[in-house]
């Protein structure tokens, strides 16, 4: 018979706060590898998407052409390559997307390239993919491609495919494919959408409800200062009418990036662009016109930066916002929200991130891949610098919840959900997306957090089908745990974490930056059985979960127990 074993630590010791929260983790969980060098600048594409569906976060990096994609599988004590790899892609791929597009219950894969054609990987359900781009109607050409995204524009149950070109030296018209599921096909929508963009050098684009109308609009970021970043508002039928001029978000920069997010909590969604001297943060002012607040909300970033993503690193209820930057030498931004929408950088004079954060990257990805509730953050560093991976061991008490929100009528994946969170009284909102930001995929799971509220008075989720809406209650939620939200059902499953793995073993003598929760496995060189005591010497000092920690050269002990959950 096999076990599963936890480790709970049965002696307390004085807690200090540490200057940091996150810590590099890269090697210690195998994640060894990099990008290459680029024929065209800005890097390669990375997600942190579950892509074989286990509950767990996997890995997927883009590479150098003539280098193949690299697939990280995690096994919950750590990461393993995918050898051979479930795809044979050396072409320099850029975005990367792990998504549902035939809404069989298994992720495909979507891969695009600047010195290829893009290529769409139909999983059979066994992790063995199949190239089906021209089967099902997407073109095979060559362009320099950045960017994909995918959601459904007319809420028919089916994901469509809006394609960023950023063909030089003068740009190309961007491409979207319609999904028709009588056919089985992807047909060209450009021209139908009002999407084509007209010849110009698109990097990337968002859907995402900017007016609150229950439609998927879209933002397209547009690199030169002559061809204006293009807002498409959905007229509700998946036919899109350019609102740029009269939004306030036609910025004519260098743009690299859109991060979706609400901020300063007035329940509309906000955009974060990154640039190549001055960044921009657009404030949503609810009348489907934006504002730039960064000045006054401390955002500035005068760095040429990629990757911006909001998330909410310590579950307070309020979005932070981390920035990968080319500048060699400072850290890459981390600014944390005061809770009213003002942004500032409590590690701009401690290296960063992890103490050494001043390296020059072009893009990261946000999930949790221990499943505790704290979002963590994969670095794609340029050049031939190793991937990072930044651990967060925030020591905070609030709380959280993880969503898992599967479709029915809805596209299986769900992206473009709209949802609400009500605790204490209060509302946060935010909303799904299959990728947002520059050349990234974000965790499917969707963290939350609470802050201090130990329960939620309701969740509403929208779902992007017909007006599909769904109300759960406290009772069916559960907290600090993950939460399986099926259209029309509520909540079908939850279970608590981290999950039980197996075959873990004890690390007797840790380097000084592992991090170790209460009932977070450890593992290492010796093996152990069920309900015997393990004692630790600490040669150097190990920071463990919320209130624990290990001085160098203490004792202490472990109890080994089997796993609950």
């Amino acid at each position: 018979m096999r076990y599963t074993f936890c480790i709970f630590f049965i002696c307390i010791f004085e807690y200090t706060l540490p200057a940091q929260v996150f810590y590099q983790q890269e090697s210690n969980l195998g994640v060894v590898g990099h990008f290459g060098a680029d024929i065209w600048f800005g890097g390669g594409g990375v997600s942190f998407a579950d892509f074989n569906q286990d509950g767990l976060d996997d890995l997927t990096f883009g590479t150098e052409a003539g280098q193949n994609i690299k697939f990280y599988e995690n096994k919950g004590n750590a990461f393993e390559e995918v050898n051979p790899s479930f795809v044979t892609n050396t072409y320099e791929n850029r975005q990367l997307v792990w998504v549902d597009y035939d809404n069989d219950g298994d992720k495909d894969f979507f891969a695009c390239a600047t010195d290829g054609p893009n290529r769409l990987y139909q999983n059979d359900g066994s992790m063995n993919f199949t190239d089906v781009t021209a089967s099902v109607g997407l073109p095979i050409e060559t362009k320099f491609t950045s960017g994909a995204s995918f959601a459904d524009i007319d809420e028919d149950g089916f994901l469509d495919l809006y394609i960023s070109q950023f063909v030089l030296p003068n740009g190309s018209e961007n491409e979207m494919w319609k999904w028709n599921p009588t056919t089985n096909q992807y047909q060209d929508y450009t021209l139908t959408s009002g999407t084509a963009n007209g010849s110009r050098t698109s990097y990337c684009a968002t859907f995402f409800d900017f007016d609150n109308d229950d439609d998927l609009d879209l933002y397209v970021i547009n690199d030169s200062y002559s061809h204006e970043n293009s807002l498409y508002m959905n007229t509700g039928n998946g036919v899109f009418v350019d609102v740029s001029v009269p939004s306030l978000s036609n910025l004519a920069i260098e743009a690299m990036n859109a991060g979706i997010g609400d901020f300063d909590n007035d329940h509309d969604f906000d955009i974060y662009i990154t640039e190549t001297e001055n960044a921009v943060l657009l404030s949503n002012n609810g009348n489907n016109t934006f504002t730039d607040l960064t000045t006054t909300h401390g955002a500035e970033v005068t760095a040429w930066s990629w990757t911006g993503n909001f998330f909410d690193y310590d579950n307070d209820r309020d979005l932070d916002l981390y920035i990968s930057t080319e500048e060699i030498g400072s850290p890459n931004p981390f600014f944390v929200n005061d809770g009213t929408g003002n942004f500032s950088q409590p590690l701009l004079n401690s290296g960063g991130i992890a103490n050494a954060d001043d390296i020059h990257s072009y893009t990261h990805a946000i999930g949790d891949y221990n499943n505790d509730g704290r979002s963590d953050i994969m670095v794609q560093p340029q050049g031939i610098l190793n991937f990072r991976l930044y651990s967060n061991q925030d020591e905070t008490e609030n709380n959280f919840i993880k969503l898992h929100l599967v479709g029915v009528e809805s596209s299986r994946d769900a992206y473009g959900a709209m949802i609400e969170v009500w605790a204490g009284g209060t509302k946060t909102i935010l909303q799904t997306y299959s990728v947002t930001a520059y050349h990234c995929q974000n965790s499917d799971y969707v963290n939350i957090g609470l802050g201090e509220n130990d329960v939620i008075d309701s969740l509403v989720i929208n779902w992007p089908y017909s007006n599909n809406v769904d109300v759960v209650y406290n009772s069916d939620i559960l907290v600090n745990g993950m939460n399986v939200v099926t259209e029309n059902a509520g909540v079908t499953n939850n279970y608590t974490m981290p999950l039980c793995m197996q075959n873990h073993e004890v690390v007797v003598s840790p380097i000084p930056s592992q991090t170790y929760g209460a009932s977070i496995n450890l593992a290492s060189s010796a093996k152990i059985i069920p309900e015997s005591n393990v004692v630790f010497q600490a040669l150097n000092e190990i920071t463990l979960d919320i209130g624990f920690e290990i001085k160098a050269g203490a004792e202490f002990l472990a109890e080994i127990n089997y796993c609950g959950n």
